[in-house]
């Protein structure tokens, strides 16, 4: 499974034991996993934002550590534009739902964007 942004960023602010051992638990069902190195920009520029250097490398490091990052490459742009250009939605999520078609496989995700791939709801 490809894990969205929204996936991150639920689980490093979640304060609540259940949420995040039912978010832990979705990756440990999911070998292998698979994070979009836009999600890693997203979750480091949002946590510079909120906490600082400090906490957006720490995290930054976790998701490079526990997940298979998968960079952009063209076949990805070229997918997400024409995504980005039919959907009308955010680039980032353009790139992630061309991330997750290319490899085949579903996205943990709550958004309601993520109409072109198969979502796992969290």
């Amino acid at each position: 499974m490809l894990f969205d942004t929204r996936y991150f960023w639920a689980l490093f602010a979640s304060k609540d034991g259940d949420t995040t051992g039912r978010l832990r638990g979705l990756f440990d069902r999911s070998k292998p996993a698979y994070a979009s190195s836009i999600s890693v920009y997203e979750v480091y520029k949002l946590t510079l934002s909120s906490e600082g250097k400090v906490a957006a490398d720490l995290r930054a490091a976790t998701i490079e550590r526990d997940f298979d990052v998968v960079d952009v490459d063209t076949d990805i742009a070229r997918e997400g534009a024409d995504i980005g250009h039919r959907l009308k939605v955010p680039m980032a999520d353009a790139l992630i739902m061309a991330t997750a078609k290319r490899l085949r496989v579903a996205c943990v995700t709550d958004d309601p964007h993520f109409t072109e791939v198969r979502r796992l709801w969290i």
